[in-house]
């Protein structure tokens, strides 16, 4: 089952590198991202989240900023179960991330809902196992209006969420550096920047840096 799974995951990456955003956006049946055929260049940015309380998928209460975040390197996107074309292809992009990056603990992958109305722990977990997302992804949904003001903060809100925006985060919680990618990023492109994130948290300090 799990090999099918990332069988399937694979072809769908392929098919979003093949036909490209506008392509995929063209065959989306339920909603229309906000991809382009020339998404926007990855970017800094700034996000703000609070400890906002919401639950796994496995119903487990579990705080954003103390819990979830803390002080890791965190992968972050955007999706909603119901959705069959773009947000598979995206969870399957961060299933190649999370591959490859390992199981470390200065890493975590996270995925909130756009859709917590109808988004419950277990269509989450459901929607996550039939991709083969492996342990240590954490899904996040809860009330409604607690999620979406966490969807504002992090710049990945839509009135309508069958048009929220493509989109993965990639930040550093110790240093509150984020970056945005737009679209349907090359994975490589991402592992290459938790690469960085990583790198820059051994590198020695200069001679004289002061805390």
């Amino acid at each position: 089952m799990k090999i099918h799974a990332l069988a399937l995951a694979a072809g769908l990456v392929a098919a979003g590198a093949a036909f490209g955003p506008a392509r995929a956006a063209e065959d989306h049946s339920h909603h229309q991202h906000q991809a382009q055929a020339e998404a926007p260049k990855p970017g800094a940015v700034k996000v703000r989240y609070g400890d906002a309380q919401l639950s796994d998928q496995f119903g487990r209460q579990q705080r954003l900023k103390s819990d979830v975040i803390g002080d890791r390197i965190v992968v972050l996107d955007f999706v909603y179960t119901t959705c069959t074309t773009v947000c598979p292809v995206l969870t399957a992009a961060l299933a190649q991330v999370q591959a490859e990056i390992g199981d470390g603990d200065d890493v975590r992958l996270v995925t909130i809902t756009v859709d917590p109305a109808r988004d419950t722990p277990a269509r989450m977990k459901d929607y996550a196992d039939k991709l083969g997302v492996k342990p240590g992804w954490v899904w996040l949904t809860g009330p409604t209006g607690r999620v979406n003001e966490v969807l504002k903060g992090f710049g990945a809100y839509s009135a309508s969420f069958e048009d929220h925006p493509a989109l993965v985060l990639i930040g550093d919680a110790r240093t509150g550096q984020w970056t945005r990618f737009f679209g349907f990023t090359d994975p490589k492109v991402l592992i290459a920047k938790v690469q960085q994130l990583r790198a820059a948290r051994t590198a020695p300090m200069p001679a004289g840096h002061k805390h």
